[in-house]
C-alpha cells in the first residue's frame, strides 16, 4: 500500500510550500497555524465530528520522517520541476532547512499539534486543530505541512456524512415505534459501506471507511477495518458483514433458472443472515413469487428452538423510495401471518426477512424513504440501507469549507505579531487571529459586548473585524482568540510533539464520543486495556480455618484464541444466542484472594425474551444452580433438572444436563461446603446475558471467607458472607454488550485482601472484568489504616463499566446502587 514517493515527507506537499521559507518577514521564528471548518455547503449541517488526524499523525509525521537519502530525493524531484525543462532550478529547494532537521532532531519533526478529541461533535466555525514549530529555525515548518494536515477533511467530512444519515435513520425508528436500541437492532447496522469501489484510492476507502464505523457496525469495505487495528488500536474487526449475492452468481443460472438460484442462496447458508440481490429481471415478480411462495417455507424454516436465519431482499435499481414501499407492501402481504405492528401502529416483517436498500442511497434519499414509509405504516426496522459513492466519495473540501490558516507569528526577541486574513470580496473567508483556545461558553461568564467578535463591516470597516470571542452558533463553545483564553480550560489536547504522537484515542472510545441518544454505543462499557496473559500462582498461600487452597493450574485460554458463534448478531425471541462462556472461573481463596482456574468445559447461557416484551421489563430470567452432590441437597430447593412450575419461556437453550433452573432475582443460598460437577449459568434479571463460571469440581463454592465470582464481561461479581447473619446474595448485573458476541479476557490474580476487614453481608473484594487486570491493586494500599463503612455500604463506586478507587473519599455509595 505504500512507496517510497509516499513515504518522503519533503514531498507531501504543494509546490509553491517549497519556496515559502524566503518569504516570511524577517527575524520569524515562529509560525502558529489552526484548522477548521468555516461553515458547511449543506443546509442544516451546522456541526462536525472531528475524526482522521491519527492517522496522519501515524502514518505520515511519528518518528524518523527525514533521512538523507529522501532530502537526496525531494532535491532531485524539485531541482527538475522548478526547472525550465531543460536546465534545472536548484536553488528553490531548502535543503539545508531538510538537512538541520536530519541533523539537529534526528530527522523527526519540531513541531506542537493540539487538536480536538477524536470524535467530538462541535459546531462549525470552531478551532479543531493548532500547529506550531518547537525550533525558531523551523519557522517555515508549520505550514509546510498544511497540504498533508488538511486532508483531515476526507475522513471528518465523511464521519458526519454517516452521522447524519444515523441521526435521520435514527428518527425514523423512533417515529415508526421501533425502540430495540441495543446491537444488532437500532442503528447499529441501518447504514452499509458498499464504497470500496467507488472511491479513488485503496487510502481513501481505508480512512471513509473508519469514518463510517464511528458510526455504524455494517461494512464491505475491508481495508477500513485492517487501517483501525493499525492506527486506532483496534483488538478486533470492528465492522461486520454477511455472505450476499451479485448479479453475476445470480443470473449466470440463467432467467428460467433464477428461482434455483435463489434456493441455493438459502441452502448454502441455511443458518445466519443472507441477502439476494433481486432485480435481475423482475424485483416484484422475485419478491410475491420466489421469496413469498415457492421459497416461503425455506425462509420461515430458517428459525427453529436451535437455530436464527434471516434472508435479505436487496432490490438494486428503479426509484428508491417508490420500489422500497412497492416491495415492502407485498412482503408484509405475502408474510401476513407473521408480521407483528409497533406501538405506533407500523407493520413489522417477521424477524427471518428484511429488506437492504443499497441503490441510489444518500443523506438525502433516507429520509424521503422513511418519512413514506411512516405515512404508509411500515416501521423503519424493516429495511437496512447500504450507500458506495455517496457515503465515501460525493463529498469535497468545501463540503465543511475546510481551512488551515496561519493566526501569529513570533519574531526575533520574543515580538508577537496577529496574522489574519479578511477578503472584502467574501467575509465567509475571513480567518481568526492571534493564539486561539476552544472553551465552553459557561467559561467566560462575563464579557463586554465589543469583546464578541464582529466581521467587518463594509469596505471602511475594521479589517479583521472587532472582538476576540468567537461564539459559536449553538452558543455552547467559543473559540477565543488573541491570546486572551484560559490554556487550562482549552478543550484541544496536545496530541504531538517533536515526533512523538503524546495521545492516542481507541476507537471504542471514539464511536462512544461521536454517539447519538439512544445509539449503539451510548451505554457501552469503556474499552478494554492492553491483553495480559493470566499468571499462575508460584508459591501455595497458607490454609486458613482449615480450608487449603486449591492448587492452581495453566493459565486460562486467551481471549483470541477463543471459540466465537457463527452468527451471534439477531435473535427473534431471545436477546442472547448460545455463546461459549470464557474457560475460567474466579475462585475464592482462604485469604481472600481470587485465583485464577481454568474450566474445562464451556459454560453456555441463554437470557429468553417473551416476544413483546422490553428488554429492560422482561420476567425474571432463569438462573441454573450447580448440581449437589449425593446426599448434599438443600430445604426447598427442586430436583436438579426440572424447571420450576410456570416458568418456562419459548426458545430457552437447555444448559448442560446436570444443572437445574431457580427463578430467581438474586442466586439461592448454598451450603457452604456444596461440590459441583459443572460449571453454573445465569442471565441476569432485566440487563443483558452474565456469563459465569463456577468453581470447579472438588472446590468449596463458598469458603468461610467471602466467596467471589465473576462474570466474562464487564460488570459485577456475586459476593457471598457466610456468618452469623446468614449468606448473603447480591444481585448480578451484566454489561454485556449486544447479544454478548465478545466473551471478556483474562483475568489477572487480585491483590491480596487479607487485611482488609469488612463487615459481614458486605462486599470484600472487587475485581475489574475484562482484560489487564494487574495493574488494579487492592485498597488496602492506599487507605491503611481504615476504617469499614457502615453495615450496607460500599467503599467504591461504578462508573462507566469500571471500578474506581474512591476509597479514600468520605463518602460511601450504597452497596444497592454500586452494584445496581
Amino acid at each position: 500500500m505504500t512507496s517510497a514517493w509516499m513515504d518522503n515527507i519533503i514531498l507531501l506537499s504543494d509546490s509553491y510550500k517549497v519556496s515559502h521559507w524566503r518569504q516570511y518577514p524577517p527575524g520569524t521564528q515562529y509560525v502558529y497555524s489552526y484548522f477548521e471548518s468555516r461553515g458547511s455547503d449543506r443546509d442544516g449541517w451546522d456541526e462536525v465530528c472531528f475524526f482522521g488526524l491519527q492517522y496522519f499523525l501515524k502514518r505520515y509525521l511519528a518518528g524518523v520522517v527525514v533521512t538523507r537519502e529522501k532530502i537526496d530525493q525531494a532535491a532531485k524531484v524539485y531541482a527538475q520541476h522548478f526547472g525550465d525543462g531543460v536546465s534545472d532550478n536548484p536553488d528553490l529547494f531548502f535543503r539545508e532547512g531538510w538537512e538541520y532537521i536530519l541533523e539537529k532532531h534526528g530527522g523527526r519533526l519540531p513541531v506542537k499539534i493540539k487538536a480536538l478529541p477524536e470524535g467530538t461533535v462541535m459546531p462549525n466555525k470552531t478551532v479543531l486543530v493548532t500547529v506550531i514549530n518547537t525550533d525558531p529555525e523551523c519557522f517555515w515548518l508549520t505550514n509546510f505541512l498544511e497540504t498533508l494536515l488538511v486532508q483531515v477533511w476526507y475522513p471528518m467530512t465523511v464521519c458526519t456524512n454517516s452521522r447524519y444519515q444515523k441521526l435521520s435513520i435514527q428518527k425514523g425508528l423512533e417515529e415508526t415505534g421501533c425502540e430495540d436500541w441495543a446491537p444488532p437492532g437500532g442503528t447499529a447496522f441501518k447504514l452499509h459501506d458498499f464504497g470500496f469501489r467507488g472511491v479513488s484510492s485503496v487510502e481513501s476507502a481505508a480512512l471513509g471507511g473508519l469514518g463510517h464505523l464511528v458510526n455504524f457496525m455494517g461494512s464491505d469495505t475491508v481495508i477500513a477495518l485492517a487501517a483501525a487495528q493499525e492506527f486506532y488500536s483496534a483488538k478486533r474487526a470492528i465492522g461486520f458483514s454477511i455472505p450476499a449475492s451479485e448479479h453475476s452468481t445470480i443470473t449466470s443460472w440463467g432467467v428460467e433458472g433464477e428461482l434455483d438460484a435463489m434456493q441455493n442462496m438459502l441452502e448454502q447458508y441455511p443458518t445466519g443472515l443472507v441477502a439476494c440481490v433481486s432485480d435481475s429481471f423482475d424485483v416484484f415478480k422475485a419478491c410475491r413469487e420466489y421469496w413469498g411462495d415457492a421459497l416461503k417455507d425455506k425462509i420461515k424454516g430458517r428459525i427453529s428452538e436451535t437455530s436464527f436465519g434471516q434472508l435479505v431482499v436487496r432490490p438494486d435499481s428503479g426509484d428508491p423510495e417508490e420500489t422500497c414501499v412497492a416491495i415492502m407492501k407485498i412482503l408484509l402481504e405475502q408474510f401476513a401471518e407473521d408480521v407483528t405492528v409497533t406501538k405506533t401502529g407500523h407493520k413489522l416483517l417477521p424477524p427471518y426477512i428484511r429488506v437492504i436498500q443499497g441503490d441510489g442511497v444518500d443523506y438525502q434519499s433516507i429520509p424521503k424513504i422513511l418519512n413514506r414509509f411512516k405515512d404508509e405504516g411500515i416501521a423503519a426496522a424493516n429495511i437496512t440501507f447500504g450507500s458506495g459513492g455517496a457515503l465515501l466519495q460525493k463529498v469535497n473540501r468545501d463540503t465543511f469549507k475546510v481551512a488551515f490558516k496561519c493566526a501569529e507569528i513570533i519574531l526575533e526577541g520574543g515580538e508577537s505579531r496577529e496574522v489574519f486574513k479578511d477578503p472584502l470580496t467574501d467575509d465567509g473567508k475571513a480567518s481568526k487571529k492571534g493564539r486561539l483556545t476552544l472553551q465552553l461558553a459557561s467559561d467566560i461568564p462575563s464579557y463586554a459586548p465589543e469583546d464578541v467578535y464582529q466581521p467587518r463591516q463594509g469596505p471602511d470597516g475594521v479589517k479583521g473585524g472587532t472582538g476576540h470571542l468567537h461564539f459559536s452558533p449553538d452558543g455552547k463553545y467559543v473559540t477565543v482568540a488573541s491570546g486572551k483564553g484560559d490554556p487550562e480550560k482549552d478543550l484541544l489536547v496536545d496530541v504531538f510533539e517533536n515526533g512523538e504522537v503524546l495521545k492516542e484515542y481507541k476507537f471504542g472510545e471514539i464511536r462512544k464520543r461521536a454517539d447519538i441518544p439512544n445509539g449503539p454505543w451510548e451505554n457501552s462499557p469503556d474499552e478494554p486495556e492492553e491483553e495480559e496473559p493470566a499468571k499462575v500462582e508460584k508459591a501455595a498461600a497458607p490454609a486458613l480455618n482449615g480450608v487449603k487452597p486449591q492448587p492452581q493450574l495453566a493459565p486460562a485460554m486467551p481471549y483470541a484464541a477463543m471459540p466465537r458463534p457463527a452468527a451471534p448478531f439477531v435473535m427473534p425471541t431471545m436477546r442472547s444466542a448460545s455463546i461459549p462462556s470464557q474457560p475460567m472461573v474466579m475462585q475464592p481463596s482462604p485469604v481472600g484472594a481470587a485465583r485464577v482456574t481454568p474450566v474445562n468445559r464451556p459454560s453456555f447461557v441463554a437470557a429468553p425474551q417473551a416476544p413483546q416484551v422490553p428488554q429492560v421489563n422482561r420476567p425474571p430470567s432463569f438462573v441454573a444452580a450447580p448440581m449437589p452432590q449425593a446426599g448434599m441437597t438443600q430445604p426447598g430447593m427442586p430436583q436438579p433438572g426440572m424447571p420450576q412450575p410456570g416458568m418456562t419461556q419459548p426458545g430457552m437453550t437447555q444448559p448442560q444436563a446436570q444443572s437445574m433452573y431457580v427463578p430467581s432475582q438474586i442466586r439461592p443460598a448454598v451450603p457452604a461446603q456444596m461440590q459441583i460437577a459443572h460449571p453454573s449459568f445465569v442471565a441476569a434479571p432485566g440487563y443483558r446475558p452474565s456469563f459465569v463460571a463456577a468453581p470447579m469440581q472438588q472446590a468449596p463454592m463458598y469458603a468461610s471467607t467471602s466467596g467471589l465470582q465473576a462474570t466474562m464481561r464487564p460488570g459485577m461479581m456475586m459476593m457471598t458472607s457466610p456468618g452469623s447473619m446468614g449468606p448473603t446474595s447480591m444481585p448480578q448485573r451484566s454489561a454485556s454488550l449486544g447479544v454478548g458476541f465478545g466473551m471478556g479476557n483474562t483475568v489477572q490474580e487480585w491483590a491480596e485482601m487479607a487485611d482488609w476487614a469488612m463487615p459481614l453481608g458486605v462486599s470484600a473484594s472487587f475485581v475489574k472484568l475484562g482484560s489487564a487486570c494487574s495493574g488494579w491493586r487492592a485498597c488496602k494500599l492506599f487507605c491503611q489504616p481504615f476504617a469499614p463503612p457502615p453495615l450496607g455500604t460500599c467503599p467504591h463506586r461504578w462508573s462507566s463499566g469500571r471500578l474506581w478507587d474512591v476509597c479514600c473519599e468520605q463518602k460511601s455509595v450504597p452497596l444497592e446502587s454500586a452494584l445496581l
